[in-house]
């Protein structure tokens, strides 16, 4: 379904009834399809909502540049449109976990609990990622140009839909957004305004709240780094981080899910989907009788 706020036009599923509204905030360059399998495990005892952000998917376009405070006013205007009176619990992952804080910063009292998956942190994108996020960026700078000079619709959509793992509708999903220029805009917008994304969520940390927050670290991290030991230091790294959001809270906790990665802990296939529906459900349940 399509809703019109007053900031845009968004594309948005909903699915399920219950007590509790959940809405699924997407990571960068995903869209609401992300949301497919964890979005039908948690309909089964709550309504979830999944929408593109503007720029992703089948959402209008954008008006103001990609930073994480100016998403939280857009994903504020969008829970305004459809009008949510019951109790809101809000999952970001990725980059999307800077919208979910932004959304709660701030429009205090608005979300009940918030539960952050694998999240990226101001000091974790100055530090250990900065030489991969400075490679994704031109990725994403390249893939612009390359849509812009239209070369991406000269590509055969099955030799390309075979390099993909995932199911058709997926692989047709992934395909769409690889040859949209929209998508490539709205990329290279929030990597350009990753710093003041950064910048905002550094200040929104300074603030205690007082409603549940649970932070899931997967265990395999991606990045530049190489061998055991690396690695290890990498994910150390990366928790410390991620505590960091769960002492914000008064009511925080942290938990790392050995065998998951950033990739699998948003629930990309029904047995992960399941395994985190689970967690969030009980999460959920410690503030909502």
């Amino acid at each position: 379904m399509f809703v019109t706020g007053e900031l845009g036009t968004y594309h948005v599923k909903i699915m399920g009834e219950g007590k509790v509204t959940i809405l699924l905030e997407c990571g960068m360059m995903h869209t609401l399809h992300q949301w497919q399998y964890l979005q039908k495990e948690l309909s089964q005892y709550a309504k979830v909502i999944a929408y593109d952000r503007l720029g992703y998917g089948k959402s209008g376009k954008w008006t103001s540049e990609r930073s994480a405070e100016q998403q939280a006013f857009e994903c504020y205007d969008l829970l305004m449109t459809l009008n949510i009176s019951s109790p809101l619990v809000v999952v970001g992952h990725s980059l999307g976990a800077y919208v979910t804080y932004q959304l709660n910063h701030l429009f205090p009292n608005r979300v009940q609990s918030m539960i952050l998956l694998d999240p990226t942190h101001p000091q974790l994108e100055d530090n250990e990622q900065k030489l991969y996020d400075k490679l994704l960026y031109q990725y994403a700078l390249l893939m612009k140009r390359a849509n812009q000079l239209k070369i991406t619709n000269i590509l055969p959509s099955q030799l390309i839909s075979k390099m993909f793992k995932q199911h058709t509708e997926e692989r047709f999903e992934m395909l769409r957004a690889l040859k949209s220029l929209k998508h490539w805009k709205t990329v290279v917008s929030e990597w350009k305004n990753l710093y003041y994304s950064n910048k905002g969520i550094g200040e929104a940390l300074k603030k205690q709240i007082d409603i549940p927050l649970l932070v899931l670290t997967a265990s395999k991290q991606s990045g530049l780094s190489f061998g055991k030991k690396n690695q290890a230091e990498l994910l150390q790294r990366v928790e410390d981080y991620h505590q960091q959001y769960a002492r914000m809270s008064l009511k925080g906790s942290h938990k790392t899910i050995q065998g998951y990665t950033h990739s699998s802990i948003y629930g990309n296939n029904k047995d992960t989907a399941k395994n985190i529906s689970q967690l969030i459900r009980d999460q959920i349940d410690l503030f909502i009788k």
